[in-house]
């Protein structure tokens, strides 16, 4: 289904599966559970984060066309990394190749509402470019001058005339958004052994903008913020994957697997409205930020069968990745004017800098991270003449990261009319001077940090059949330690945060043949959720319109999760499915967003905390793939796939110091169902297939609500996507898709 579906990312692939739910166009929610309780995988090695601000691996980051399979692991096995709950994501990308292959695609696309309409915003930087088109890497236009000193500054000078004056909106029409795809593997003979070699590369940009209203309100319905706006994004996703497999005779192989990913967004926003408390004012605001993330991961592995030692099969990985995510020059700044009045807009600089007014904000995120881990099966004993197995491994994961940002905002020399003049020219070169306007660094100490997390683990499991039944059962070891350095928020003492945990893991599988065409399975396992480097260090985010602020907590624990799962499945043809899930987790401290108490004002702050006294998911899965051959023989080209996920979650916050009205609620971000409904046509005859995909969720709770407030929700919606593709002249094939069909906000 990757190849048929109109989803160019891996995140547009996954909303199609059961128990899935994307957030944000990116993150993974597994059964209800948000992504800090899900994990990922690359060809069976763990993903750093790709995000500063979560412990989450941005899906959006990898073209679907890139890999072979995903797989989602939502029972826990010994020989799985603990650190989940939710589900195991594992992607795998395009592998070994015995034949030359050499494919080409290229694909075009408009976005109602952006394409040639004139109504994309942008601004005054760009991105680098190789041949023709944007790399998704910034031309340099965003760095931060070398004028500017190294270290922190507060006295008059002139390092505003450097920076790039691009706070200019621009309105323009846009081209169609475009993409390719190059394909290129073959084997050769390389002493008398097949050596597979698989380089793929993949392109897509595209142009999107919304009209947004944003509002908060009092309990008493009365209005605190209401603005309208617009957001414009400019988003490039490319990447490849280099892969090289050798077979040794018919018993070893060795890979080398390389992969390589670059995603960047570019945000121009503006927002207009009302800011009635603390202040009422009319407001103005302008905002652009850029992100790149860049994603490299290397990896050797060998499989070596050996007979003569209990059939023992053996597979080993060492692997090296890279993630980073580079922030250049993210912007912000307001006019404002007194509610409803004809006074003219001023931008509110004064003699004290805010970094709300004309701040230029740059981070930089830097992840290394190394694996090596073995795995060895072997034939155990024989129970009624079936051969049991026996399965044991270690692991070893090292992640390294450094993080750093600095802020600068402008600050007036003596009080002037300055803040008159519009957003193009305010803070043009000539403005700037030390008896006039300068910048001054507004950076927090605790805006940089260095962590480091290390995990090693053991396992032994045994898989036992007997007769129809077939049990799956053992446990895994994980010792983890996190490091964090930094320092405080506001006094700025240091912070030496030096977590360790030893985690017994145990699991048993139960899978029992009720008839050859179906199987009852039971599992009753034990997991771990830790908290995320970032989620432990003292670095705040603030939200551009309404000024909240996310922190992290040096005091957040891990929360041990018990898991069972009971699965009916039934398997009427080849390929056709009838399949009930029931499932039921148990948090001892899970991990929320919450609201920090000891802020009352009108803008809610946010940190993380444990919930002590725990929280409970539980819910069921309906799964259905069927040909619609039974109806009518005119059918037979015909399949239908349905699934729904039913799901209910409540978090016990009684005992925890956060600002809320109600003491027992959702889980953030999780819905109470997902459903997903695709009819396929296939005529492999007339090479043409065609399917028509409906997506849809329930609402979810986007922002906890604080003391006297609900909590925010964010309504699902119907998706539905339609795509055609034929074959033509033995080697062509054309498809035409059309995505999100209604278009409903």
């Amino acid at each position: 289904q990757i190849k048929r579906a109109p989803d160019p990312t891996a995140a547009d692939v996954l909303k199609r599966v059961i128990g899935i739910n994307i957030v944000d166009d990116k993150f993974v929610y597994v059964r209800g559970t948000s992504e800090r309780y899900n994990n990922t995988t690359l060809n069976g090695v763990q993903l750093p984060s790709s995000e500063a601000d979560k412990r989450s691996f941005s899906f959006d980051l990898f073209p679907s066309k890139l890999l072979e399979n995903i797989i989602i692991a939502k029972s826990f096995t010994p020989d799985m990394i603990g650190n989940f709950s939710g589900g195991l994501v594992q992607l795998n990308t395009k592998d070994f190749v015995d034949q030359f292959i050499f494919t080409i695609e290229t694909t075009g696309s408009f976005l109602t509402g952006s394409t040639s309409e004139g109504n994309f915003y942008t601004y005054d930087a760009g991105e680098s470019k190789f041949l023709f088109y944007n790399s998704g890497l910034d031309d340099g236009s965003r760095s931060l001058p070398s004028a500017f000193p190294t270290t922190p500054f507060s006295s008059p000078n002139n390092y505003g005339q450097t920076l790039n004056n691009n706070w200019g909106q621009n309105n323009r029409k846009t081209p169609a958004n475009g993409g390719y795809q190059l394909t290129l593997g073959n084997n050769f003979n390389v002493f008398d052994n097949p050596l597979g070699i698989l380089l793929a590369y993949t392109y897509k940009n595209g142009f999107a903008s919304e009209e947004i209203f944003r509002a908060e309100y009092n309990s008493d319905t009365s209005t605190i913020l209401s603005y309208n706006g617009r957001s414009s994004n400019y988003a490039v996703l490319n990447g490849g994957v280099l892969n090289m497999n050798y077979k040794i005779g018919g018993n070893n192989k060795l890979s080398f697997k390389n992969t390589y990913s670059i995603a960047s967004d570019n945000n121009t926003q503006y927002y207009e409205g009302k800011t009635i408390f603390p202040d009422n004012f009319d407001r103005q605001l302008y905002g652009t930020d850029f992100t790149e993330r860049i994603l490299y991961s290397t990896q050797i592995s060998g499989n070596h069968f050996i007979n003569n030692l209990s059939r023992m099969n053996l597979t080993w990985t060492a692997s090296y990745a890279e993630s980073e995510r580079d922030q250049p020059d993210t912007k912000t700044t307001f006019y404002q004017r007194s509610t409803d009045s004809d006074d003219p807009y001023i931008m509110p600089l004064t003699t004290v800098a805010n970094d709300n007014v004309g701040e230029r904000f740059y981070s930089y995120l830097f992840d290394i991270n190394k694996t090596f881990g073995f795995n060895i099966d072997q034939q155990f004993f024989k129970i009624s003449n079936k051969n049991s197995k026996i399965k044991y491994g270690a692991l070893a994961i090292g992640t390294n990261r450094n993080f750093n940002a600095r802020n600068f905002a402008p600050k007036l020399a003596v009080f002037s009319n300055i803040g008159l003049q519009p957003i193009s020219t305010i803070f043009s070169p000539s403005n700037f001077d030390s008896t006039t306007m300068y910048m001054v660094e507004i950076t927090d100490k605790s805006d940089a940090y260095t962590a480091k997390e290390n995990t090693y683990a053991g396992y032994l499991m045994f898989d036992l059949p007997y007769k129809k039944l077939r049990t799956i059962a053992g446990l895994r070891y994980e010792y983890n330690e996190q490091l964090v350095n930094g320092f405080q928020r506001v006094t700025g003492n240091p912070i030496n945060v030096n977590q360790t945990n030893n985690n017994v893991l145990p699991s048993i599988n139960l899978s029992y043949s009720l008839t050859e065409e179906s199987n009852l399975r039971a599992s009753a396992t034990q997991t771990v959720s830790r908290p995320e480097l970032r989620e432990i260090a003292p670095f705040a985010y603030i939200d551009f319109v309404t000024g909240s602020e996310l922190a992290g907590n040096p005091d957040l624990e891990q929360s041990l999760i018990q898991n069972y799962d009971l699965r009916y499945e039934l398997f009427p043809a080849a390929g056709e499915i009838a399949a009930m899930s029931l499932f039921y987790k148990h948090f001892d401290q899970p991990i929320e967003r919450v609201i920090v108490p000891t802020i009352t004002g009108p803008v809610p702050q946010y940190t993380f905390a444990n919930a002590i006294n725990g929280a409970i998911n539980y819910g069921m899965e309906l799964e259905v793939r069927k040909k619609l051959n039974f109806i009518s023989r005119s059918l037979k080209d015909f399949t239908l796939n349905c699934n729904l996920t039913l799901v209910n979650s409540q978090v016990d916050l009684e005992g925890l110091q956060s600002a809320v009205s109600d003491k027992t609620r959702r889980l953030q971000g999780q819905s109470p169902y997902t459903v997903n409904v695709g009819l396929y046509y296939d005529n492999y005859d007339l090479g043409l297939n065609a399917n028509f995909l409906y997506n849809e969720f329930g609402d979810k709770i986007s922002e906890v609500g604080g003391t006297g407030f609900n909590d925010i929700y964010e309504q699902g919606r119907p998706v539905f996507d339609f795509s055609i593709a034929k074959t033509f002249l033995t080697n062509f094939e054309g498809k035409f898709t059309i995505r999100d069909i209604l278009d409903e906000d």
